[in-house]
């Protein structure tokens, strides 16, 4: 257990001082919002690889950063659906045992290395992502940037049309 643990964490930490283009954001969080990001990590992406946990926890700054959600990490984690029914981030309305383990240790440090912006954002700018077997069609408005283990990757087309300029 302690030979997988020292792999992923190094996997983390490698992935965490990828060299980027991009600015790195950090972001100012408190430790509930440090919680928060460390959940929709460990309960979106868990078991998906280091780089899709890093892409998950990305979508969800990306968006408090976007100005078309919550600004705080717990409110783009726990903001209903844009019905009202039902949640952005499914697991946040369902009952679900208590985090644990080596995979919650792991979301943890993931969501330190993304807060303090050491972490590259893989998502390409995604404001969304879908899992394998979810039946959505965000092609007409966005575009799709990267699929990482079983997430595709999403960021609006006119983002992408303001890069290309």
């Amino acid at each position: 257990m302690n030979i997988i643990k020292t792999v992923v964490l190094a996997g983390t930490l490698a992935l965490a001082s990828c060299s980027s283009t991009q600015a790195k954001i950090v972001v100012n969080a408190t430790t509930q919002e440090h919680k928060c990001l460390a959940q929709a990590i460990y309960y979106e992406a868990g078991s998906e690889p280091i780089k899709g946990r890093h892409a998950v926890a990305h979508v969800v700054i990306n968006r408090t950063l976007s100005g078309q959600y919550p600004s705080s990490i717990c409110g783009v984690v726990y903001q209903r659906n844009h019905k009202g029914r039902g949640c952005q981030f499914s697991w946040s309305c369902r009952r679900h045992a208590a985090p644990k383990g080596v995979l919650w240790q792991e979301a943890q440090e993931i969501a330190t290395l993304v807060i303090n912006g050491k972490s590259q954002d893989v998502s390409q700018g995604a404001l969304l992502f879908n899992g394998r077997r979810d039946r959505v069609n965000y092609s007409r408005n966005f575009q799709k940037t990267v699929v990482i283990g079983g997430h595709t990757f999403w960021r609006p087309k006119r983002q992408q049309m303001a890069a290309n300029r």
